[in-house]
């Protein structure tokens, strides 16, 4: 436990500054969580070398385009440090797929699971990263700090979620003792309960609302709260699909890069969707405002 904690205080240290300045500096964060990402997931099935380049020029790709005329919308705007919007090139989604498909064709050691679990599982690390820079990127340049607080309010909305579904699936089963708790899904994550994930939800609903209202403050409360109960749920749809990944390869972490807390998927694995699902939404609201 203690491990843990000084590793959780030093992650916070190395990860806040990267968040506060934004622009080129959260740019180089989003690269670094990319590149963690990618080793950890295609080590898991054990893949050849070309598949880390292929993940590594896809997802950058998906990520940050490239800025030329005909895909400017899509690109991150290398000369202000920010992503406009939150939008896919399909393009590069479809070159993804063939190169993957041909590896799967021409050599013998890859077999279709490969191919599909290549794709979706470097898709979805891409798209929620992209959501997280898109998040921190709005506001521009003129108001950076706007982008700063939507990340601060979806760091709380996840993490709280997670602490207290932890905290309080401990607390039920030493109060109601273990035949009266009940077990989320034992196949792929044994120790999550119902009870630990209702009071998670509460909670991360409750303090992500608290923290919008009166920091962003920009759309009407009930959309914040209704934002904050979607990304409560969905942030542990994240944590349970990477918990079957896991569970599939029958290991207990993606790496011990980070002691205590395992790899930096087992970290990020409820940001995921939920960078996905609040970046969809913040561009909805913001056009309709």
């Amino acid at each position: 436990m203690n491990q843990r904690i000084i590793t959780g205080a030093l992650m916070t240290i190395f990860v806040t500054p990267f968040i506060i300045f934004g622009s080129y500096p959260m740019a180089i964060f989003i690269l670094i969580l990319m590149s963690c990402g990618i080793i950890e997931l295609l080590k898991c099935r054990k893949l050849p070398i070309y598949f880390y380049v292929i993940g590594f020029i896809s997802s950058f790709l998906l990520i940050f385009d490239v800025p030329i005329y005909i895909f400017e919308e899509y690109s991150f705007s290398y000369l202000e440090g920010i992503l406009p919007n939150y939008k896919i090139n399909v393009l590069w989604l479809i070159l993804f797929l063939i190169l993957v498909f041909i590896s799967g064709i021409f050599d013998k050691n890859i077999d279709v699971g490969d191919v599909f679990y290549a794709f979706t599982s470097i898709t979805l690390l891409s798209l929620g990263l992209k959501g997280l820079l898109y998040l921190r990127s709005i506001g521009g340049v003129d108001n950076a700090l706007k982008g700063m607080w939507i990340v601060a309010y979806l760091l709380i909305v996840t993490c709280c979620t997670d602490i207290f579904a932890y905290f309080g699936g401990i607390s039920c089963y030493k109060i109601l003792g273990s035949d009266n708790i009940h077990k989320l899904n034992e196949r792929v994550s044994p120790k999550k309960t119902i009870e630990g994930t209702i009071i998670g939800t509460i909670f991360g609903t409750v303090l992500g609302f608290i923290f919008a209202i009166f920091v962003l403050k920009d759309m009407a409360w009930y959309y914040y709260l209704l934002l904050s109960f979607i990304l409560s749920l969905v942030g542990q749809i994240g944590d349970l699909t990477m918990s079957l990944i896991k569970r599939h390869y029958q290991i207990k972490d993606f790496s011990n890069l980070l002691p205590g807390h395992g790899g930096v998927l087992d970290r990020i694995d409820s940001l995921l969707l939920n960078s996905m699902v609040a970046a969809i939404f913040m561009s909805i609201m913001l056009f309709m405002i």
